[in-house]
């Protein structure tokens, strides 16, 4: 039970000795006779007990459960075979001396297994050709099964020796097992004795006593007989020196050292050893597609690999497989080759490589774009990108020919590779949230290496590829989804039309249409990337092309009403005016009179719509020298564009042109025929029908148009309507039910009448008298609301008040200078007047005030010819009577002013008239008094104005 291993093969040299007796050459004389010269005298009586010794050794000690005593047993075994190998002892019983030694190979002590295969060696060489078939096959059963030999477990026996690092269930076997493999493979099982001469050297070996067998010799001839094998054991020997099992690393390091000499075998079996790694990559086996990652990233290390180009995409995709691994140090180590495998191929695409550069691109591009960056293991994609921006980087004009497929691609990744939070994230914000997020999304897109990899390839871009890349680019704007690839491809034609932008012109027709799709998408981010894009292509794209898209972006304005249209019009066409000018100035016909009826576009902020009217007046003041030249300028045009406006299906687009239509008029000192007519029949097209939200834009244009050519209008030309036309249709509106339309109407009509001296107070009258009326006291209410009054109810109220003051104001601008209608409605609306003034809010007073300023302004009864002083002496006592209450009025000033301003028109009137008379004395005492309570006003002018018409008034007596 001794460890120390010299004294063993000591001990087995004694007992080899003792076996064979008198016959062993320790019985000779050292000092006379040599080993080799030593012959037994024939006359010594033979005491012989080799097949007793063998028994012994054979059936008690090698099957010990100790492995001291096994070790031992086993060293002295070797020693008896190797010294009495002619003994018929020992070679009638070569099989069971094999099955102990093969026994002993599952120990896990390192030098029992090498004692035990050098024992297998020398047994092989010693039996005839019948014993080596027999002792082959057994070998190989015994190893391949796994079978071993029972130890009886007792008290004493040593379970896990030497700490918990080896277990002795067969472990130390692998070794034998991947060497008996290893020779079935090439079909020669024999050759594992071979290996197992090769493998294992253990250091005893070459110490004194271990020497003596001479096993180095036996190993290089061993290693001779395996040479004819070499090109079918190199690539299985290379790959096992990277084995996760350190035994089998060991065993066959060992081999290849002894059997590879010449350093460029590797270089010579190129081919084989990569085949074999290859199709090992994916073994069943984790520890073989570990040791075949591990392998392959040392073979392609500092390796010429110019021969092995074809298989690159193969080792790649394998590669991408096992980094996916279901163990851990398998993914380690693909992750390691792959790292390897990327940097040799960068080196690869550099093109000082010529041709092999160019080929490995070839290779590479569709496997790195199909297969890696769209991935769904992170480190695959990671790594598929890296290698993507380093080969773009240094490949550089190479990449030309490939930018077909390789921009596409990256393009879509883009989207595929952002995390997929943001979208959910997108999904759930409010409008604004959800711009400013993709605004951001959008920025880091164009910052990403994907980005990078391909602006690198725009910078080689010229007609020779465009015709590939520009079919793929439009059909991936139409079919891509994602924010980042549609942001992509707008950012590509970008920079297409700055790299390359005469070679870019045949095909910007087709980028155009393609771009068309997404003006209209309902992410605003996208909408305005694709809007900036048309904005850069229209620079180098055929005035026919531009003309088509400029027709279409006016029938999406005039026709479409879904606010998305209008927006991706007016975004485009900002767009080209700011990176476009020229273009812009050579459509300007096209161009100007769409924006000019965009200036007047009137967001609905409850449905979200975008402020698009800043974008167009932008374009606008930015083409055209001041509004007014403008609209000299493009009148024939600004006048078609708001006619087809007015003729629109859609009430707010028909709002719109009737906006643009008074902005024409406004502008405009004056129109003439034909564009007068022309504007004006628009206009009172529009007004007959229904009542629709905007239709009060109708009323103000005409109102506008007719203040500012009215002068026009009295004259006859044919197909221009007259005053009587404009007038009839006006007062039809103010019929229509709706207030707030009605109230618009009667302005409007004010306005026309005023302006064309026309006399339709009768047909104004029987619509605002019974409006007036009806708003009685108490509908009116005096004081202020209570607060458990509904808002609904102060609304309505409010535009009750609204209604009475546009009432008013409309009688006192329509009050004719007619001496039969005055004579018909004077009496009427002065009374209607003075009543309001003394019952009414305080703006409804001043609005009373205004109109009754207008109506002594122009009432013909101050007139010698028209006179009647007994109808005046009647209005002028009504009107003192009621007026006092303004003058009295201590809380607003603006009442107290307009009051003081129909005081001193009327006396100014009575003086020029010299109808003093019909001013009773009545009347006076109530002008005096409440002139005398301004006195004391807190505005020194009304003081003094109070001051001068009492003194006026006092003066009459």
């Amino acid at each position: 039970q001794a460890k120390q291993i010299e004294l063993q093969f000591t001990v087995g040299e004694a007992i080899t000795s003792a076996a064979v007796g008198t016959s062993s050459v320790a019985a000779r004389d050292a000092w006379t006779v040599t080993e080799e010269e030593y012959i037994p005298p024939s006359d010594l009586k033979v005491n012989d007990v080799v097949p007793w010794v063998l028994d012994l050794i054979l059936n008690k000690q090698i099957i010990s459960p100790n492995p001291h005593i096994r070790q031992a047993a086993c060293i002295w075994l070797l020693s008896m075979v190797k010294k009495l190998s002619t003994h018929k002892a020992i070679k009638s019983r070569l099989k069971d001396i094999q099955s102990a030694f093969v026994s002993i190979l599952s120990d896990s002590d390192e030098l029992s297994q090498d004692v035990a295969s050098k024992g297998l060696g020398l047994i092989y060489e010693l039996g005839s050709e019948q014993d080596q078939q027999e002792l082959v096959t057994t070998l190989v059963d015994t190893l391949m099964t796994g079978k071993r030999a029972k130890h009886e477990m007792t008290g004493e026996t040593v379970v896990f020796q030497g700490g918990l690092s080896k277990t002795p269930d067969g472990q130390g076997l692998s070794t034998y097992k991947e060497l008996c493999s290893l020779a079935s493979d090439l079909n020669q099982p024999d050759l594992v004795y071979k290996f197992m001469n090769l493998a294992n050297h253990h250091a005893m070996w070459n110490s004194r006593k271990g020497a003596a067998f001479g096993f180095n010799v036996i190993a290089a001839k061993a290693g001779e007989q395996l040479a004819p094998f070499l090109p079918q054991l190199l690539p299985r020997l290379y790959r096992y020196q990277f084995d996760p099992n350190l035994g089998i690393r060991q065993a066959m390091t060992s081999i290849w050292n002894a059997l590879v000499t010449d350093k460029s075998m590797v270089d010579k079996y190129m081919k084989e050893i990569l085949e074999d790694l290859i199709s090992n990559l994916t073994s069943n086996l984790w520890r073989i597609r570990e040791s075949s990652c591990l392998a392959l990233n040392d073979l392609l290390r500092g390796r010429p690999l110019d021969d092995i180009i074809d298989k690159l995409p193969d080792i790649w995709e394998i590669l991408f497989r096992v980094q996916d691994d279901i163990k851990e140090t398998v993914r380690k180590a693909a992750e390691l080759a792959l790292k390897t495998l990327s940097k040799v191929c960068v080196k690869m695409c550099d093109p000082s490589k010529g041709a092999a550069g160019q080929k490995t691109i070839a290779v590479l591009l569709p496997c790195l774009l199909d297969k890696g960056i769209v991935s769904t293991v992170a480190e695959v994609r990671s790594l598929s990108i890296n290698t993507l921006v380093k080969i773009s980087k240094s490949a550089g004009s190479m990449l030309k020919p490939h930018a077909p497929k390789l921009i596409p691609a990256l393009l879509e990744s883009l989207s595929v590779l952002e995390p997929q939070v943001l979208n959910y994230l997108s999904l759930c914000a409010t409008d604004q949230e959800k711009t400013a997020m993709d605004s951001a999304r959008l920025s880091a897109v164009k910052s990403s290496p994907m980005m990078e990899t391909i602006n690198m390839s725009l910078q080689y871009l010229d007609v020779s590829v465009l015709g590939e890349l520009v079919p793929r680019l439009c059909e991936l704007i139409k079919s891509g989804v994602g924010l980042g690839t549609k942001g992509g491809c707008a950012s590509v034609i970008v920079s297409l039309t700055t790299q390359c932008p005469q070679d870019l012109t045949p095909y910007s027709g087709k980028l155009m249409s393609a771009l068309l799709s997404g003006l209209t998408d309902r992410n605003s981010v996208v909408q305005k990337s694709f809007a900036f894009a048309m904005g850069h292509l229209v620079r180098t794209s055929r005035d026919s092309s531009t003309e088509k898209l400029l027709h279409k972006l006016s029938s999406w304005y005039m026709e479409k009403e879904e606010p998305v249209y209008r927006t991706g019009c007016a975004l485009t066409v900002h767009a080209m005016g700011r990176y476009s000018p020229d273009v812009v100035k050579n459509h300007a016909r096209h161009v100007l009179p769409l924006a000019f009826l965009g200036m007047h576009e009137v967001p609905d902020e409850e449905k979200g719509e975008k402020e698009n009217s800043t974008l167009w007046t932008e374009v606008w003041q930015e083409n055209v020298p001041g509004t007014q030249g403008g609209i000299r300028l493009y009148m024939q045009e600004l006048i078609t564009i708001t006619q087809k406006a007015l003729q629109s299906q859609s009430w707010k687009m028909k709002a719109q042109g009737a906006a643009a239509m008074a902005s024409i008029a406004k502008q405009t000192s004056s129109l003439v025929p034909p564009h007068l007519g022309i504007v004006l029949s628009a206009l009172l097209q529009g007004l007959p029908g229904r009542t629709w939200t905007g239709k009060e834009e109708l009323l103000k244009a005409i109102a506008s148009v007719i203040s500012v050519c009215s002068a026009e209008l009295q004259k006859s030309v044919p197909g221009q309507p007259t005053v009587s036309d404009v007038v009839q249709a006006v007062l039809k509106e103010c019929r229509k039910e709706n207030l707030k339309y009605k109230m618009v109407a009667l302005r409007c009509a004010a306005g026309v009448l005023q302006a064309t001296k026309e006399d339709r107070f009768q047909e104004l009258a029987d619509i605002i008298f019974p409006m007036i009326k009806k708003n009685s006291l108490e509908s009116m209410g005096t004081g202020f609301p209570k607060h458990d009054e509904e808002d609904e109810d102060m609304r309505e109220k409010e535009v009750q008040m609204e209604s009475l003051i546009c009432a008013f104001e409309t009688l006192g601008k329509a009050w004719p200078r007619n001496p039969e209608t005055q004579r018909c409605y004077r009496q009427e609306f002065c009374k209607l007047m003075c009543d309001r003034l003394k019952l009414s809010t305080w703006k409804v007073q001043l609005g009373v005030l205004q109109a009754m300023n207008a109506y002594f302004q122009g009432l013909m009864l101050f007139e010698e010819e028209h006179s009647d002083p007994v109808a005046l002496t009647e209005i002028l006592l009504e009107t003192c009577s009621s007026i006092t209450h303004s003058l009295e009025n201590k809380s607003y000033t603006s009442i107290r002013t307009e009051a003081l301003s129909v005081i001193q028109l009327l006396l100014t009137k009575l003086q020029e008239a010299q109808q003093w008379e019909s001013l009773t004395p009545e009347s006076r005492e109530h002008l005096i008094r409440s002139l005398s309570t301004m006195a004391s006003d807190s505005r020194p002018e009304l003081q003094e104005k109070a001051f001068i018409l009492k003194k006026t008034l006092e003066n009459l007596d």
